[in-house]
């Protein structure tokens, strides 16, 4: 008996609900957005411990597998035994990264509020020493229609408030530090449910992933399972090595430009330092975004430090772009210049730090994944996948 509904049309309906469903959805989202965005939010918040713990265990990953390596040999060579090579490995990495934080927070962060209220202080200063240009130019640029006596008096008065606020300010430091203080403990929990997390998540990695895997075989094809799996593999590798690459580089940056700044008797060489090693892990953008500051901050000090200081980067940065960049990341990104710079602004515009961060490495994935399934199709067509082939397209194609 045939079929009332034949296979083509049942296809065919399949396929045109999943188009309603998803147009639906789609209008959905936009009419309810601020509710959705709002859901999306709370739960976010609610799973930041563990995507905490997520990034952690991916960070330490290079150091618990090296480790595991040097454990091997050392005392488990005639006695294997994974499961406290891993335990011990494991903890080794966590203890490494407490005693960097630690460290950062006891050595580091008292010398930078130090140097932050020196700043805040010699602001104040330069102001009142020179009031006179400052009128001047003010006067000339026409931001002020007032002059003489009065002029003299509401500027003494400005100054006035100015020195009274900094001293307000650095006796409210306490104060201040009470009143976030509910978002610091909300901050210091997330990161240790987070180092917890990771703990787990690296002591039983293999079982996730077989987990992971088994479910994926359940749900598609063996094709599809195998395809899915080659490219997480794929993403793995270029974000594992873009990330760890990029801390490395702007770690030995923030190094070398401590030490070069002490040479050279430039001020406030940790403060400048640690804002040149931080910003350095924005690709592209980064050295731009912590010179400016940091030269603006030498210019109210020394303006012939902030010249030699802004030399000084060019060379750093020329350094780190063309020997210590290239040496320490290799080839994990594999894209041009202009697409790098794109992703950049595309991630930072939509995503923040976050997006300037990781926008080249998932940039570099797209491009690998589109590149791959094209170089497929052409191979199926006969054609060349190099790209140097299309130069003259189509008129060596018709040669051809």
């Amino acid at each position: 008996m045939k079929p009332w509904i034949t296979e083509e049309t049942r296809a065919r309906t399949r396929s045109n609900l999943v188009v309603v469903v998803v147009a639906i959805a789609l209008i959905a989202s936009v009419i309810y957005f601020g509710k959705l965005w709002g859901i999306i939010t709370n739960v976010f918040e609610t799973i930041m411990p563990f995507l905490i713990g997520f990034a952690i265990a991916f960070l330490l990953l290079p150091i618990v597998n090296r480790m595991e390596a040097v454990f091997d040999r050392l005392f488990f060579r005639k006695k294997p035994h994974p499961r406290l090579n891993r335990a011990l490995s494991t903890a080794v990495a966590v203890i490494v990264l407490l005693a960097l934080v630690a460290g950062f927070m006891a050595i580091l962060v008292p010398q930078l509020i130090t140097s932050v209220k020196s700043i805040l202080q010699y602001a104040g200063s330069f102001i009142s020493m020179n009031s006179d240009r400052i009128n001047e130019f003010l006067l000339k640029y026409e931001f002020l229609s007032i002059e003489g006596e009065k002029l003299v008096i509401a500027w003494e008065n400005i100054i006035s408030e100015l020195m009274n606020n900094i001293s307000l300010l650095m006796n409210n430091v306490k104060a201040i530090a009470f009143g976030i203080s509910s978002g610091v403990y909300t901050v210091i929990f997330h990161f240790l449910v987070g180092v917890i997390a990771a703990f787990y998540l690296l002591m039983d990695k293999e079982t996730f992933c077989a987990q992971i895997k088994k479910l994926c075989y359940a749900t598609f094809k063996e094709s599809t399972c195998e395809t899915l799996i080659y490219w997480t593999r794929r993403a793995h590798k270029i974000f594992a090595g873009f990330i760890s690459g990029k801390i490395l580089d702007s770690l030995i940056i923030g190094v070398i430009c401590y030490v070069c700044m002490l040479l050279f008797r430039i001020e406030y060489p940790l403060l400048i330092s640690v804002i040149v090693g931080l910003t350095n892990i924005i690709p592209f953008f980064g050295p731009f975004i912590g010179a400016i500051p940091s030269i603006l901050i030498l210019l109210l000090v020394n303006p012939l430090s902030a010249l030699w200081f802004a030399v000084f980067v060019v060379i750093l940065q020329q350094l780190d772009g063309n020997v210590i960049g290239p040496f320490i990341l290799g080839d994990y990104v594999g894209v041009s210049a202009f697409w790098i710079m794109m992703s950049i602004v595309i991630g930072g515009g939509l995503f923040g730090f976050a997006g300037m961060l990781l926008g080249v490495p998932v940039f570099a994935l797209i491009y690998a994944i589109v590149r791959s399934v094209a170089e497929v199709r052409l191979r199926a067509r006969g054609l060349p996948v190099e790209s140097a082939a299309y130069a003259d397209a189509p008129e060596n194609m018709k040669k051809e």
